[in-house]
């Protein structure tokens, strides 16, 4: 006697795989907006480990901070840059300079980095706020260029549909996403 599947089988099967694919599809949808959140916070986090490991500090140099890891953001755009040369991405080489983040139309900054488009890492870790061509010391006063964050920082990232938001702590620098 031969061992078969009979039709009942083979239709409750199909009926069962197509219940399963129904409830997976929807899950497996990309969310562009978190997907540039991911690789922005990916790339605060390999700012900071850089300054953190390339400490710019020279005694001989009187504008030496000027030289820290900064991350420029531009529009929808970011570019990692020290003293005038880009991050590599360790993957492939490439310059870190205007890379677009796919699926998002701004990135606005809010909390202890209003209206600042640059973030920066001293050789701790620490993050600092604003241009820092325009600091006039390692570390300036208050509600300058260069300061020491002192609030947590947000960034928003924006499409036409939804939001999220990066957060980077004061002191530490520890950066996430919020929900």
């Amino acid at each position: 006697m031969k061992k078969a599947f009979t039709l009942l089988e083979m239709v409750f099967i199909i009926v069962v795989i197509g219940i399963l694919a129904a409830v997976m599809i929807p899950r497996i949808k990309t969310n562009p907006v978190a997907e540039a959140a991911v690789k922005l916070l990916s790339q605060i986090r390999y700012t900071q480990h850089l300054a953190m490991i390339d400490d710019k500090f020279d005694s001989s140099n009187s504008v030496w901070y000027k030289n820290r890891w900064q991350i420029v953001l531009n529009g929808n755009k970011f570019s990692i840059v020290s003293d005038n040369k880009f991050a590599k991405n360790p993957q492939n080489n490439i310059d870190l300079h205007n890379i677009p983040l796919k699926g998002i139309t701004s990135i606005t900054t809010a909390g202890g980095c209003a209206n600042k488009s640059i973030i920066s890492f001293d050789h701790l870790g620490r993050p600092l706020v604003g241009s820092l061509a325009a600091t006039t010391a390692a570390y300036t006063a208050t509600g300058n260029d260069g300061v020491l964050l002192t609030s947590d920082c947000n960034l928003t990232l924006t499409n036409s549909d939804e939001n999220a938001t990066i957060t980077i702590r004061p002191e530490t620098g520890y950066a996430s996403i919020e929900s």
